[in-house]
């Protein structure tokens, strides 16, 4: 029985191990702003830190590298634990001589850097703090019930009494919004949520069909004071991958997002496509090496604005034997 057991944990390590390090997801599908991370491969593999070093190249025109970065930073346990990246908040165009009556524009940027850091109690997430480089911090608090379900989300604006940003003190909270969830689960597999905002008044309620492995197949939301407003997401997947996730609303213009992902034959993610209303928006290429089965980098290329962005990962990585190594591929 001892060996069998160990037989299995390996299999499933293994099967961990070959993983990707990005994972679509339900929840994450329209979320432009949010990647998801598996958490079993960044535990297993021992990563602390991921770099996106970002480069973004117009068609027919030599790519620019103003060194935008995106740093994504994990607990031991393989969870979100922080995430900050750069954004240009002004660009210096200067005149540099190059010879005798002639001269180089060059530029130079100013970087405001924007973090959000995430504190969990198991594997709930109870506190996700955005600091928007300056001065201000806001702060959102999540509830659970015994079966792991969010019941309740506070949103506060607070206030930093340390002079150092790096160090986070508590000083002032002003509440912004409460909102509660509540829940009736039927044996079809079909759940109910109601969405309560801060007078205990509900104002959506969202009914989600579960597969027999509790992932969500469609979801449907309706809203208290616009009846008229439908919103319905769609999920389909091939063994234990998400292939595709389309959402259809008509809370303005009616809109059609579907985004359909690829798979080779080592199960990773090799290919995303993202539409809006039937007219492709974005591409995705991810590359993974073959060595490590560590995602390597991934190419998100926009056929309408022409554009093309290069996201090449940098893995710093917890070791036997030394603190650190960091693992860059080129």
């Amino acid at each position: 029985m001892r060996n069998f057991i160990s037989i299995a944990f390996f299999v499933c390590a293994s099967l961990a191990l070959r993983a990707q390090v990005l994972m679509p997801t339900p929840e994450t599908a329209f979320d432009a702003q949010q990647h998801n991370f598996n958490p079993d491969v960044i535990r297993i593999k021992g990563i602390r830190r991921i770099t996106f070093e970002i480069i973004d190249k117009k068609d027919f025109e030599i790519a620019v590298d103003k060194s935008l970065t995106e740093v994504y930073e994990f607990n031991a346990d393989g969870y979100l634990s922080r995430y900050y990246y750069t954004t240009i908040i002004k660009t210096l165009d200067r005149q540099i001589a190059a010879g005798r009556n002639r001269s180089n524009r060059t530029h130079e940027y100013l970087y405001d850097t924007i973090s959000t850091t995430y504190f969990y109690s198991g594997k709930n997430m109870i506190l996700k703090r955005y600091h928007d480089g300056l001065n201000y911090y806001e702060s959102h608090y999540y509830r659970y019930d015994a079966a792991g379900n969010l019941t309740k989300e506070l949103r506060f604006k607070e206030t930093n009494n340390s002079p150092d940003h790096a160090l986070f003190i508590l000083g002032n909270q002003v509440q912004l919004s409460e909102d509660s969830f509540q829940y009736k689960k039927f044996s079809s597999g079909q759940v109910k949520c109601v969405f309560l905002n801060n007078e205990n008044r509900p104002y959506k309620e969202r009914i989600s069909n579960m597969d027999s492995l509790g992932r969500p197949v469609t979801v449907n939301e309706n809203y208290t004071a616009a009846s008229w407003i439908m919103q319905e997401s769609k999920f389909e997947y091939n063994g234990n991958r998400l292939v595709m996730a389309r959402f259809e609303g008509n809370a303005g213009d009616r809109i059609v997002l579907k985004n359909i992902y690829e798979y080779d034959e080592h199960n990773e993610l090799y290919s995303e496509k993202q539409y809006k209303n039937d007219v492709l928006l974005k591409e995705i290429s991810y590359v993974s090496d073959r060595a490590t089965n560590l995602l390597n980098s991934f190419i998100i290329r926009d056929p309408n604005a022409k554009t093309m962005r290069i996201v090449r990962l940098k893995y710093d990585l917890d070791t036997v034997g030394r603190s650190s190594s960091e693992i860059r591929h080129d």
